[in-house]
């Protein structure tokens, strides 16, 4: 993952460009489920999707067939936006996505799950995996807003009529 910059004013306990990194992709890695948005000639088309693996680069794997229209979508158009969310936290990550037929990544992948969609187990030929090349990601970490640290700043935001301020750690942009 490249540079990471954050929203807010930079200041001495502002986190750094590999904390940043480091909590997008602790995210990342927690999301068992991504949406995939793809581009169409009608707009964007989106489905959700099981991860398979995130390289500590932020690469991203999923497992396809080779006969759906994401396929002949990304075919079209690689460039891909993908949206993980959990209860408290979200993050977005955009980037190009390749096509792999590639059967010892396959194999290297392969989760037993996947047989419900794959029958014929991890030697199915349609099998295919997409692997996105991440170019950059943004994140939102709302676990923040529970506990006394946010209990504090909503009681400071409501007796001074103000915003409550986030934490340096809850949003930050990764360019990978």
């Amino acid at each position: 993952m490249g540079t990471a910059t954050n929203t807010a004013k930079p200041a001495d306990n502002q986190p750094d460009d590999a904390t940043h990194r480091a909590h997008l992709r602790e995210i990342l890695d927690d999301a068992g489920t991504v949406m995939l948005v793809t581009r169409v000639d009608e707009g964007l088309h989106g489905r959700p999707m099981a991860i398979a693996r995130v390289d500590d680069d932020g690469t991203i794997y999923l497992a396809t067939s080779i006969e759906t229209a994401k396929v002949r979508e990304l075919e079209a158009d690689p460039r891909v936006d993908l949206f993980f969310q959990s209860k408290t936290r979200y993050a977005t990550v955009s980037g190009a996505a390749t096509v792999r037929r590639d059967r010892a990544l396959v194999h290297e992948l392969w989760a037993e799950s996947w047989k419900l969609w794959f029958p014929e187990g991890k030697d199915d030929p349609n099998i295919v995996i997409l692997v996105i090349d991440p170019e950059r990601g943004e994140y939102w970490d709302q676990s923040g807003a529970r506990g006394l640290s946010f209990l504090f700043r909503a009681a400071r935001a409501y007796v001074t009529g103000t915003e409550v301020e986030p934490r340096p750690q809850d949003h930050g942009k990764v360019r990978m």
